[in-house]
């Protein structure tokens, strides 16, 4: 009876790398004799290899490789026999059950149990090894690898190979395989088997490297190639293939030896998701077919495809190779097919598909096996109820950014299985990833866990781009394919390590796992070729110091990890180098570069814009690191002899789209007069600073008081997984949902300071797989009711439309996806916050809990910037201006006045607003004028203006109720104007702000219920309404959470960027009665936030006066340019920062606006006020109100660049004439804000 393990990644590092010694584990590789065990080496020289002459082609491959293995172990050579030798000593049989006289004969002797063979079978690709001692006369021991298939037995083989300590990678990533002069195998024997059936990887996204350095070392993707493709996968316990695809490659078109070397060998070859029938996309153009259309050209598509199909058939016996057939139609080049194509086409297809596969194979479609990808919008075909034949294997797929899309039904098996296509790699919006490795083991192990516990496991396929650099990636998600079950968050955990010994040994495994999991976490945070300097906030700026911001521990962090490279590098021998610098060097230094060179970037626009020398050495750096960029790609190609030449050719740097520019291109820096010295600059700057915010406070997921689980399920920490310490999933994962009475639960206590309190659960942006309209979580504190959140993402292919959508996009750009939950009139104190299980594949990375104090105290204390910037300007001097200010624009005679008293209404005085210019009233100007008023503290007049608004502008009836007409007359308003949304947002906001300094009211006067009617009424009217009646739609999209233009018919369907007032929606979020409106106002700033990323032209600042919800320019009678709407969107964004805090974006948004005006007007001369966006001055008049509006942008730039405009501000004087209703609105609003007059009551 032989002693037997069942081989799994459970077996540790013990026996995982050669050096392990402990021999009394069967079948253990140590490096003293064990006694009744195997010598694989013995002084030197290695056992021999035996694979019968009648044995599988796959087979003979692998015993030419475990030769060839043996000779570079023992430094000897071994030798391939087609019968055991007496002189060869010890000896490996590679054999397949059933098929193999000698195994045959080793059971009829006795030799071998038969248990040890009957075990395996109908096993996929299941082997078993067995040290038999004695096998035949002469031999001392034998290695017996029996497999249940022909794959079993090669798996079997090049488990040995491993074993050994001959990496997958040796090749591939030169790997160096150590000596062994003495080498054993303990007694007994050991199985195993894969658990997903089907395990491969996709070359895709090939060019420029993979092709590149295919073409110049073997003429291009053939056979010579692919014969080291096959190995790798067969080494890694992969079987399966879809192999490169971009024009002009085809695989088996371009050398048909391609396609029976992967059958000799054992790789079962397959065609991409859009790919069908065995047919390479690149096939269809080189026959001419004519339109790739179901609809117009049948008859030649379906000869084409039988065309695949035939070709399958080419084993010399007439039968197919092993493949599986991808089935289904996109439309041509891996694009949707045509809108409004049928389910019902789709169906026909694949039935029409598979009436091929039957006639070509003679014998029902069903033996042949086929997979259907649902990918991309053929998922949405599945969800609608597609139907197709249960034998076909369903392969769900991510959303191209790692995050499975679809899995199973529970309790829906089928006979064909489910499968996952996943990616390391993509070509596509938001952004292409392909250049290095950005893929954290822990997340590809939560969702890939998910799939395994949802049945998904006949098929793993993963896009790995060009292979390398994504070695470590698809080691670990191949070695998972093999045993899912034996990943557990513990072998997860130590993963990184083991692989390390395994590449390196076991000396610094440790540290280089480290470093490996350090890697994967900062890469994952954000992908390259995201990055620009724009991508994360630098912090302050002053005379003798810099501070990093966010953007500078970033960069700090990797400089730590580089280091960290740097200590184990000198400990390496020479021979581990050239793997060294592939696997672990090149990407560390190459992403440390990148941070560095963005970095610099920033600060030197940043000073640039300033006028500060210290600028230059910034731009010096940032040349220094584009060009050690280039030098880091040279270092690679030039490894191994110039082995790898071109396989870092891929470009990321100066996308300026989703796709890739043809060439690295060197950001734009900026040079100005004077001089800086590089070593005072490097001490001034502070790249780790405080980054702690009165009132937040953060709790990493992992940091819980107690972790309660019910009904099989608990929140367990997860090391490593997502961008922090760890995060917490509901393990195990594919579990049913539960609800809060279930009690599945994780607290967290905290400290917090008596006020509102809001708290964000900051997950990683996971997808509901079960079709169920979003993933739910709820959130408590204390004893307060659970508050139930939903995370719904809906991946887009292109640009984005509904809300869902831009949070996707959002989120996978962050690798962070945001709910927040809040909770009033909290006492200060000691709190606990929970957090409920509901929904499976929910992934919690951190909570951020924040109290801002009520009312008036909410904000941050307004800023005098006039008086910082100008200690010679007095209060008194201020508080003077701002009275004539007010006499001349609300008492003063006819050429100044803009304000204008009217005939009483029973509710008392009234006055109205006049746009001089245009003899009208407008909704915005009364609203103005109120918001003057309650900041001026001038109730009466506040009063009057409210009362001839709410009278004439305000609709009492009808589908407009509650809205207010943008347009009246003096005499009141006789026309039917429509609704803009500017005004409603300033009335709600003025009564708001009247009730908390003044007090409420009755009836009309009750500011805070006129303001909550207001604030229901822009969110809620079509829900009011019952629906869109009348084209009268709410005036913030349901869809898209912003505002829109106007809130009627096709003019709701696009914004106006100087309407997104986020300072006011965060007051509104404190303030509106109704919890739920609360936390959609917060969300809705949030929205207001990033869109003004969006909507700012990149280099300018400048944007349109309409924008559509994407950002982009709603073209319309000159309105796409920077026009008289578009003065105010930069006093939005500022306003909001300098109150909240919330958007430290909005900083480089207004310098980016100011520096470009400071150039068009330089030495503080006057400078034009209408522009295309891209700067091209559209007249050449100055304009008093953006003169006003540029300098409340001043409030979060650096005093050298924001002087001028603060200056050139308090230098007016109130405006007289025709214009001086906008410019005078303007003029005066800016002087409450610079003065610090503007607050939020």
């Amino acid at each position: 009876m032989h002693f037997i393990i069942r081989s799994a990644l459970a077996l540790g590092a013990a026996l995982l790398h050669v050096a392990a010694s402990a021999c009394d584990v069967p079948l253990s590789v140590c490096d003293r004799d064990p006694g009744q065990g195997l010598a694989l080496v013995r002084a030197g020289q290695p056992a021999r290899v035996v694979v019968e002459p009648t044995a599988d082609a796959a087979l003979r491959h692998a015993g030419r490789s475990l030769v060839a293995d043996l000779a570079r172990v023992a430094g000897a050579p071994s030798q391939l026999l087609a019968a055991p030798d007496a002189a060869a000593g010890a000896l490996v049989l590679i054999a397949q059950s059933g098929r193999s006289p000698l195994l045959d004969d080793l059971v009829r002797r006795g030799k071998l149990a038969r248990e040890d063979l009957a075990g395996l079978a109908g096993r996929w690709e299941a082997y078993r090894q067995v040290v038999v001692p004695a096998p035949w006369p002469g031999v001392p021991a034998a290695l017996v690898i029996a497999g249940a298939d022909r794959r079993g037995a090669v798996f079997g083989t090049y488990d040995l190979s491993a074993r050994l300590g001959v990496s997958p990678w040796h090749w591939w990533a030169d790997v160096p395989i150590p000596r062994r002069a003495e080498l054993y195998l303990a007694p007994g024997a050991r199985e195993d088997q894969p658990g997903v059936k089907f395990r491969g990887i996709f070359i895709n996204d090939e060019a420029p490297a993979l092709s590149t350095w295919a073409n110049a070392k073997f003429g291009g993707a053939n056979s010579a190639f692919y014969a080291h493709v096959f190995e790798l996968i067969l080494r890694l316990k992969g079987n399966y293939l879809w192999p490169a695809m971009w024009a002009p490659r085809a695989f088996a078109a371009d050398d048909p030896r391609s396609l029976a070397l992967a059958d000799e060998m054992g790789v079962v070859m397959g065609t991409s998701h859009h790919e069908p029938m065995s047919r390479a996309h690149d096939e269809w153009a080189r026959v001419q077919g004519g339109a790739w259309d179901y609809t117009k050209n049948a008859p030649r598509l379906r000869e084409f495809w039988r065309g695949g199909i035939e070709r399958l058939m080419g084993r010399p016996d007439g039968s197919a190779f092993d493949s599986l057939v991808t089935l289904g139609m996109r439309g041509d080049g891996d694009e949707p097919m045509s809108e409004g194509t049928a389910i019902a086409l789709l169906e026909r297809i694949v039935a029409d598909q598979r009436r091929l596969i039957a006639d070509v194979t003679r014998q029902p479609a069903e033996r042949t096996p086929q997979v259907w990808a649902l990918y991309k919008e053929v998922q949405d075909y599945h969800d609608q109820g597609m139907q197709v034949p249960d034998d076909v294997l369903l392969l769900f797929a991510d959303d191209n950014w790692g995050q499975i899309r679809r899995l199973p039904p529970p309790g829906r098996p089928r006979p064909g299985g489910y499968g996952v296509y996943y990616h390391f790699d993509y070509v596509g919006a938001p952004r292409n990833y392909k250049w290095l490795n950005t893929n954290a083991i822990e997340k590809v192990w939560q969702q890939m866990d998910l799939a395994r516990a949802s049945g998904a496991q006949a098929l793993w396929i993963v896009n790995v781009g060009d292979i390398k650099p994504m070695e470590f990636p698809i080691s670990f998600f191949l070695d998972m394919a093999w045993a899912p079950q034996a990943m557990t968050p513990a072998a997860l955990a130590a993963y990184p390590r083991d692989w390390a010994a395994r590449t390196f040994g076991p000396a610094q495994a440790e540290e280089i796992g480290e470093i490996l999991t350090r890697y994967g976490q900062y890469a994952a945070r954000r992908k390259p070729e995201l990055l620009d300097a724009r991508s994360f906030a630098l912090g302050e700026a002053s005379a003798d110091r810099l501070e990093g911001g966010e953007f500078g521990r970033h960069v700090a962090a990797w400089a730590a990890l580089e280091a960290r490279v740097d200590r184990v590098q000198a400990t390496l021998p020479a021979a581990q180098r050239e793997a060294w610098f592939q696997l672990v060097e090149h990407p560390v230094r190459a992403l440390a570069n990148l941070y560095r060179l963005y970095f610099a970037v920033a600060w030197n626009q940043r000073l640039a814009a300033a006028g500060d020398a210290r600028a230059n050495v910034f731009a010096d750096q940032a040349e220094a690191a584009f060009a050690r960029d280039q030098a880091l790609t040279d270092e690679y190609h030039a490894l191994a002899g110039g082995k790898w030449a071109g396989m870092m050719l891929q470009t990321h740097i100066g996308y300026t789209s989703w796709q890739q520019p043809d060439r690295n291109i060197m950001p734009a820096v900026q040079r100005v007069p004077g001089a800086a010295e590089a070593a005072a600059v490097a001490r001034q700057l502070r790249l780790v600073t405080d980054s702690h915010r009165p009132g937040v406070t953060v709790i990493e997921a992992t940091a819980f008081s107690r972790s309660v689980g019910a009904r099989g399920v608990r929140w367990t920490a997860i090391p490593n997984l997502g961008q922090h310490a760890g995060a917490l999933v509901a393990w195990p994962q594919g579990q049913p949902p539960t609800t809060v009475a279930d009690g599945v639960h994780v607290a967290y206590d905290v400290d917090l300071a008596a006020g509102d309190a809001i708290v964000q659960l900051h997950l990683l942006p996971t997808l509901d797989t079960r079709h169920a309209g979003g993933l739910q979580v709820a959130v408590s504190l204390d004893e307060r009711p659970p508050q139930v959140l939903r995370l719904q993402l809906i991946p887009t292919p292109g640009s984005e439309n509904r809300q869902e959508e831009k949070d996707w996009v959002r989120a996978v750009i962050d690798n962070n996806a945001v709910l927040t939950a809040r909770f009033d009139g909290v006492s200060a104190g000691r709190h606990q916050v929970r957090v409920w299980r509901l929904d499976d594949n929910i992934v919690l990375q951190r909570l951020v809990v924040e109290t801002t104090p009520p009312r008036a105290a909410e904000a941050r204390p307004p800023r005098n910037l006039l008086r910082e910037l100008r200690p010679d300007i007095t209060e008194a001097a201020i508080s003077a201006k701002l009275a004539r200010y007010w006499q001349s624009l609300f008492e003063g005679g006819p050429q100044q006045r803009v304000v204008y008293p009217a005939a009483p209404t029973r509710d008392g005085p009234a006055a109205y607003v006049l746009d001089v210019g245009n003899a009208d009233v407008r909704s915005e100007g009364m609203s103005y004028g109120m918001m003057i008023a309650v900041q001026m503290d001038r109730q009466a007049e506040f009063n009057a203006l409210w009362n001839w608004a709410a009278t004439h502008m305000r609709y009492a009836a009808g589908p407009r109720q509650g809205y207010f007409r943008w347009q009246c007359l003096p005499s009141g308003c006789t026309h039917d104007a429509v609704p803009a949304s500017d005004g409603e947002a300033y009335f709600a906001t003025a009564l708001l702000m009247a009730a908390s300094r003044w007090g409420n009211g009755s009836g009309l006067y009750d500011y805070n219920a006129q303001a909550q009617a207001l604030l229901r009424t822009m969110l809620h009217k079509e829900t009011m309404n019952g629906g869109v009646v009348d084209g009268v739609r709410a005036m913030f999209s349901p869809r898209h959470g912003q505002v829109v233009f106007v809130p009627i018919g096709d003019a709701a369907d696009f914004s106006d960027p100087s309407y997104h007032l986020p300072a006011f929606y965060e007051l509104w979020a404190r303030r509106a009665e109704d919890a739920q409106d609360r936390r959609r106002w917060a969300e809705i700033a949030a929205i207001s936030r990033a869109y003004f990323t969006q909507a700012a032209h990149p280099r300018t600042g400048l944007t349109p006066d309409y924008a559509e919800f994407d950002g982009r320019p709603h073209v319309h009678e000159g309105h796409e340019d920077f026009r008289y709407d578009a003065f105010r969107t930069a006093v939005n964004w500022s306003v909001d920062e300098a109150w909240w805090g919330h958007h430290p974006e909005a900083a480089g948004l207004s310098r980016r606006l100011l520096s470009f005006f400071a150039a068009q007007g330089p030495g503080g001369k006057p400078y034009p006020h209408l522009y295309t966006l891209d700067g091209k001055p559209l007249n050449d008049e100055a304009s008093t109100g953006l003169i006003a509006c540029n300098a409340v942008a001043a409030l979060l730039v650096e005093p050298a660049l924001g002087r001028r405009f603060v200056d050139d501000l308090w230098a007016l004087e109130p405006p007289t004439g025709r214009w001086r209703y906008y410019d005078g609105l303007l003029q005066f609003m800016g002087l409450l804000h610079i003065t610090g007059r503007f607050k939020p009551w």
